[in-house]
């Protein structure tokens, strides 16, 4: 996707764990894209420098630093998003009952300000929502997979 957005050509090298930000700061690639809670440090001490951040709005962690589609690239914007989940099986008394405790939990200062801490922002939002914002991300990403004639290896 960064790569037709741009009009370049780029080898994608999966890593798995920190491994990616140890290369870059070696040199040993260009460039990587990552969550900003793995590289704040790295770059509030000028060992890494952030060209873009990839969500709606620019990071409050890092308010200099333009959005993707700031600097010229709407369809990149993405977002990282983590989320409970419950075998299918589990009865609606007991995921309403969780869903009420998270959402609660997610309001409070003490959980805001210990996401704040991993650079995370609570977006508490209803299962409903929740539901169709898995529907649209599965669309989006079949799509962005299908354009790029991926075909999956073992």
């Amino acid at each position: 996707m960064l790569g037709r957005s741009g009009g370049f050509d780029f080898l994608h090298v999966p890593y798995q764990g920190g491994g990616a930000i140890q290369d870059l700061v070696k040199g040993v690639i260009a460039a990587t894209v990552m969550p900003i809670g793995s590289s704040l440090g790295l770059v509030q001490s000028g060992d890494l420098r952030a060209l873009a951040t990839t969500g709606p709005r620019r990071c409050p962690l890092v308010p200099v630093v333009p959005t993707v589609q700031e600097a010229g690239y709407p369809s990149l914007e993405d977002l990282t998003w983590f989320a409970f989940f419950v075998p299918a099986k589990t009865p609606a008394p007991i995921v309403d009952k969780l869903n009420a405790a998270i959402q609660a939990a997610l309001r409070t200062e003490e959980v805001k300000a210990g996401m704040a801490k991993l650079a995370v922002e609570p977006d508490a939002i209803a299962m409903e929502d929740f539901a169709r914002l898995i529907a649209s991300e599965s669309d989006r990403w079949k799509a962005i997979v299908e354009a790029t004639g991926f075909v999956p290896t073992d």
